[in-house]
């Protein structure tokens, strides 16, 4: 794949980041925690996948009418260089590719056009009520936004097999400006050095860096805005030593109430969650 660092520059830069955000957020907790803790961002994981087949406009939907603030979607690109929400980078799984395209197997998303995905069923695996959901690209995602939809986390999929899809997403964002402009909308990807060229090709967008528990922050996260970290492992000394060094966490993914209630007595300034409507209950109170 066309990355802006590369596939063996990633995996040098993932090498050098691997040891410790633990070290260096730790380094930060001699600063104080925020005053005030604001109410966590409700995040719909893949769009919501508890309710609705995953990386919908339907799963958003149900997402933003059951609480959530902002809508996790994952990123992809297609043949002919189309942007889509898809997590997994076959079709099989999530769409009926193996019977309208019983030749085509792996089904690789890449190698698929936009007009041959769109004669997909993404959603009658979920339920029969999903029968005419379809995958979406990022246009109808950022008309979902732009409408008044909940704000959008957009996970970028980097892969071998998607040249140039960073490049693709900043045009896209740079092309439909006027539907996020003033609204909520972040990037995030597992490629740190990626995401940083990308703030420079829309440094209008606030970048997320997903990582784990043992990933060590490079001296300079003055391009991120917030780390996104899993759940378990996460220590609330952790999170006031991102607050230190100026970046939010983020923790994802979970369902289960008692470490929903956890995460938010952290502090956390969001929660990924597959079922929103639990984690509002819970903010609630």
């Amino acid at each position: 794949m066309y990355r802006l660092c590369g596939v063996a520059a990633g995996a040098a830069w993932t090498a050098l980041l691997a040891g410790a955000v633990q070290a260096a957020l730790l380094a930060g907790t001699a600063l104080a925690a925020p005053a005030e803790r604001p109410r966590a961002d409700n995040i719909a994981h893949r769009g919501g996948s508890g309710g609705a087949p995953e990386n919908t406009i339907a799963a958003c939907a149900r997402a933003r009418a059951a609480g959530a603030d902002l809508c996790e979607f994952d990123v992809q690109q297609t043949k002919d260089q189309q942007l889509v929400l898809i997590h997994d980078e076959t079709l099989a799984r999530t769409t009926d590719a193996e019977q309208v395209f019983p030749g085509r197997a792996p089904w690789q998303v890449a190698d698929f056009t936009l007009a041959e995905i769109r004669r997909l069923d993404a959603g009658s695996w979920f339920s029969p009520r999903f029968g005419n959901e379809g995958v979406p690209t990022l246009r109808q995602a950022l008309e979902l936004l732009g409408a008044g939809g909940a704000g959008l986390l957009l996970e970028i999929k980097h892969s071998p097999r998607s040249p140039g899809i960073d490049r693709r997403v900043a045009a896209e964002l740079q092309d439909n400006r006027a539907l996020w402009q003033g609204r909520r909308l972040s990037l995030q990807a597992f490629d740190w050095q990626a995401m940083r060229l990308l703030h420079r090709m829309v440094p209008g967008v606030p970048i997320l860096l997903l990582g784990t528990s043992g990933a060590r922050l490079p001296a300079d996260t003055g391009y991120a805005s917030a780390l996104v970290l899993p759940h378990a492992g996460l220590t609330e000394r952790q999170v006031r030593g991102a607050h230190g060094r100026g970046l939010r966490v983020y923790a994802g993914t979970t369902d289960r109430p008692r470490v929903l209630r956890r995460l938010v007595s952290y502090g956390v300034d969001g929660i990924m969650t597959d079922r929103p409507a639990r984690l509002r209950g819970i903010l609630a109170r």
